[in-house]
């Protein structure tokens, strides 16, 4: 490697004037002799992650300090000019979270609103977008529901099982990821599983008649790799409508998870992966302002993709080409007014993608994808659109400070028309002080949901939303490195957005939706680390952020101006035991009520603990209480959150 042969050179001359020193005449005696340098002691340049190269990911375990989201390649977490939070399979253990919506809670820029008990509509708002405007991704397969009324994704059931890290991406980023990601993107990665077959079984129990199990088998060597899970949750729940208006029934959830990812690597230029996952969910929902009790939602969701990936000269060019497929759907057991509402959509995708090291500070993106959606809102009429796209992206790097992603697409919908997005990020070292500049600039855009088309109140000639959204921010060590704070500013603007419109002349006698509204969201994220004493650690998170609603002349809902995260974790008892006390403070923020009307939701903390405890080397102990303080609130208008709540049990690793 060209680095490595730099690194011989530099010791080889220092080898050369050491001993060049060594013979220096008599008369220099007195002059202070040159020190002896030793081979290890010198500055090393650091290992520039070639994408492409034999041994990357999926072919090889993701290393710790790369991310793949922001261009689709492997790039250095400290090198990338996006904003990007990379949550962990360990932190995600020691959070003592079942879902992915627990986990997110506390993850700076994102609002996450669960309509009520566990597995109920979940919705998650990044940077003051709406929930449709986040692309969910699971190791590349779109996960936004085609058949949802705005193909946004609902966290509500998706559990933590087989995940080894979740990338968050915040901005604009259409350029490699087209439709959705207007707001940002959330990328699911699933364990690769590496070395000789382990397996973890568990088992929880607690509050609200809660129990699950949990058991995964993981494994592989340099040709092959697995890891497959499955987990079943079932529990009693508690009411869906808010006390203060007679909620008193419970309303249980069910729900039942099979993932599993398996590789096969013949070679160092070819890899082929199989990712899946499974879920089959029931969930007792209520009415709006009144208990319902026998109201349920009925989902299953399958998600799987298959991706070859080959290397040509040495992994100088890399290719990749997948073919993903999701099926949705979802039925409401009341019957209602259009008799029983049940939504099904299936997406495919297929997508190539090629990687060019130019030079080892150059690389050369191109690719091409094509996405074709088919649903059936409200049991209608099956229906059908599709999209095609084609980028190009270049990553290069200036000197020792600056690196630079440069990119654009072209996008064609089969009936909302083109689109043209763009994204540019810089990443600027200030070697001076240790910190480090990072900032982008991108558009973004969504095409319409096949039911904002087709459906009820649908409109066949709606054109796609856009969002032009930068940021720019820093990040620097402070006490000695003992404090790492990041500080970023950022804006979105929202430009057709599809919104209903009233009207009695439409066909159906209510309205239509229509590309009417205006929006723009902007604000401040804040971060910050800090290692307190060599078992314990602080972490906090502010971020401000300031919505308009430029049609209606009022924040967007469910979005609150403020909200403040502070983790601290300690290890204790000569590492057996850990513990995290979590505290989270989200402010004021505006709904809809039982009128129509526009009402405030009072802010609230929330405490919640968790831990773990290992009894031998094979068992270990652990559990978790949410709400310590018993805290009263409402994250959807008249809608109930759980109150205190205890959770414990045990896992066995074989």
């Amino acid at each position: 490697m060209r680095v490595s042969f730099v690194r011989a050179v530099c010791v080889a001359v220092c080898a050369v004037v050491s001993s060049a020193s060594a013979q220096e005449p008599a008369e220099l005696s007195d002059l202070e002799p040159a020190p002896i340098v030793d081979a290890d002691s010198l500055p090393t340049l650091p290992d520039v992650v070639v994408p492409g190269r034999p041994g990357t990911f999926p072919a090889a375990p993701l290393p710790d300090d790369t991310i793949v989201t922001p261009s689709r390649t492997e790039t250095l977490l400290s090198e990338s000019g996006s904003s990007v939070t990379v949550v962990t399979s360990e932190q995600i253990q020691q959070s003592g979270q079942t879902s992915v919506a627990g986990v997110l809670r506390g993850i700076v820029g994102l609002d996450v609103v669960q309509q009520a008990t566990p597995g109920s509509v979940t919705s998650v708002f990044m940077r003051g977008a709406n929930s449709e405007h986040t692309k969910v991704l699971l190791d590349g397969i779109q996960m936004n529901n085609a058949a949802d009324p705005t193909r946004r994704f609902d966290f509500g059931t998706l559990t933590i099982d087989n995940i080894e890290r979740i990338e968050i991406v915040r901005g604009p980023q259409s350029i490699v990821y087209g439709s959705d990601a207007i707001g940002g993107v959330i990328n699911i990665v699933t364990k690769r599983g590496d070395g000789p077959m382990s397996a973890i079984v568990s088992g929880m129990g607690g509050s609200f008649g809660t129990h699950q199990e949990r058991v995964s088998v993981s494994g592989g060597d340099c040709s092959h790799y697995y890891s497959f899970g499955g987990s079943y949750l079932q529990t009693d729940g508690f009411s869906a409508l808010s006390r203060r208006f007679g909620g008193d029934e419970s309303d249980g959830y069910r729900n039942a998870s099979f993932s599993g990812r398996y590789g096969w690597t013949p070679s160092e230029s070819l890899n082929v992966d199989y990712v899946f996952r499974y879920t089959d969910a029931d969930v007792d929902i209520d009415g709006f302002l009144a208990d319902d009790l026998i109201r349920q939602t009925r989902s299953k969701q399958f998600y799987n993709r298959v991706q070859l990936q080959s290397q040509m000269m040495d992994g100088l060019i890399e290719h990749k080409a997948g073919f993903s497929y999701s099926d949705n759907s979802l039925v409401d057991t009341n019957p209602g007014f259009f008799g029983t509402p049940r939504f099904d959509g299936q997406s495919s995708q297929f997508d190539y993608q090629t990687n060019l090291q130019l030079l080892e500070t150059n690389m050369l993106t191109a690719g091409v994808d094509y996405l074709h959606e088919q649903g059936s809102p409200f049991a209608g009429t099956k229906q059908t659109q599709n999209l095609k796209g084609v980028y190009v992206q270049d990553q290069f790097t200036i000197g020792q400070r600056s690196r630079t992603t440069i990119g654009v697409r072209w996008d064609d919908h089969s009936t909302a028309g083109t689109a043209q997005t763009y994204r540019f990020t810089e990443s600027f070292d200030v070697l001076e002080t240790g910190g480090r500049i990072h900032g982008s600039i991108g558009r973004g855009f969504r095409a319409p949901a096949i039911a904002q088309r087709f459906g009820f109140a649908g409109n066949a000639n709606l054109r796609p939303e856009f969002s032009k959204g930068w940021d720019i921010g820093m990040e620097q060590p402070l006490l000695d490195g003992g404090l790492i704070v990041d500080v970023t500013y950022f804006r979105n603007d929202f430009k057709d957005l599809i919104q209903f419109v009233s009207d009695p002349m439409a066909p159906n006698g209510f309205g239509f939706v229509q590309n009417v509204q205006l929006a723009n969201a902007s604000g401040v994220e804040l971060t910050a680390s800090t290692q307190l004493t060599c078992d314990t650690t602080l972490t906090a998170s502010y971020t401000y952020t300031d919505t308009e609603d430029l049609l209606n002349d009022r924040q967007l809902l469910r979005r609150p101006r403020n909200k403040v995260g502070l983790n601290l974790q300690h290890q204790c008892l000569c590492d057996r035991a850990t513990l995290n006390a979590y505290m989270l403070y989200v402010g004021s923020r505006q709904d809809f009520d039982d009128l129509g009307g526009i009402i405030t939701l009072a802010d609230y903390i929330t405490l919640n603990l968790s831990g773990t405890y290992r009894l031998t080397d094979a068992w270990e102990a652990f559990g978790r209480i949410d709400n310590l303080t018993d805290s009263d609130y409402e994250e959807v208008f008249s809608f109930a959150t759980p109150g205190i709540s205890g959770y414990a049990g045990l896992r066995l690793r074989l």
